[in-house]
């Protein structure tokens, strides 16, 4: 059964765009805020494209991030999923699961919208 953990607001902090040596452009997204079962969060969402097909509304990302705890300590988180696009709206809806690096497993549901600024939201839960 999957908890809550918390709901996330994180505001883009940057975009840099490469390409692979497919040849495949290659957006990294970074983001930061804080997020209250977690402090404060930095990480970066990856997305591969073909890019020839710049038009596509679907693909797979991922996250890799770290959390700075109210604590002191550290928490990395790592993910792996979907995103989708409804033309003509740039928002994308983003659903990915992972684990943290203390090996709680998750589950995350949230959408990037851009927006002045743009933002990623949404909720993070445990998962079995």
């Amino acid at each position: 059964m999957s908890e809550k953990i918390a709901d996330f607001s994180l505001t883009h902090a940057g975009t840099t765009y490469t390409r692979n040596e497919a040849g495949q452009v290659v957006s990294y997204l970074n983001f930061e805020g804080e997020v209250s079962a977690y402090g404060g969060v930095y990480g970066t969402l990856s997305v591969v494209e073909n890019f020839t097909e710049a038009s596509a509304t679907s693909g797979t990302c991922s996250w890799i991030g770290e959390a700075l705890n109210e604590d002191g300590t550290r928490l990395f988180g790592a993910a792996d999923g979907t995103w989708e696009q409804a033309p003509p709206e740039h928002n994308y809806k983003i659903t990915m699961e992972g684990e943290e690096s203390t090996g709680r497993k998750t589950r995350s549901e949230g959408a990037i919208i851009f927006g002045e600024p743009a933002t990623f939201e949404g909720t993070v839960y445990t998962r079995d």
